[in-house]
C-alpha cells in the first residue's frame, strides 16, 4: 500500500516525514535530493497560509514522495488519507 498521504500542520512536522520517505527508498519530489523537497514543502505552506489554512499534506504515490496543500487534488488521484502518523510510518515500513 502505497499509495497513501497524512496531514501535517508544521514544516518541521512535513520535513520528518519527508526524511521518512526518503529513508525507506522512495524518491523525492521530481527525483531529487531532499533540497528540492524542502522547497516543495515552503511553497505549499505559503500556498496553504494564502488560503487562510495552517496545513499541508505529504505522501508517496507510486515510488514517489507527493507534497500538496489540497486534500481534493489527492483523493482525485485514488490515494488513501491516513490520519494517524503512527500508522502512515507503520504502512510505509511494510514495503
Amino acid at each position: 500500500m502505497n499509495n497513501i498521504f497524512t496531514i501535517c500542520y508544521s514544516e518541521e512536522e512535513a520535513n520528518e516525514i519527508g526524511h521518512f520517505i526518503l529513508s525507506r527508498g522512495y524518491e523525492g519530489v521530481q527525483n531529487d535530493s531532499y533540497r528540492y523537497c524542502r522547497d516543495v514543502i515552503r511553497w505549499a505552506f505559503k500556498q496553504a497560509n494564502r488560503h487562510h489554512s495552517c496545513f499541508i499534506y505529504v505522501g508517496v504515490i507510486g515510488c514517489q514522495m507527493i507534497v500538496s496543500n489540497n486534500k481534493r487534488k489527492l483523493r482525485r488521484n485514488r490515494l488513501k488519507y491516513v490520519e494517524k502518523k503512527r500508522m502512515f510510518y507503520n504502512l510505509l515500513s511494510r514495503y
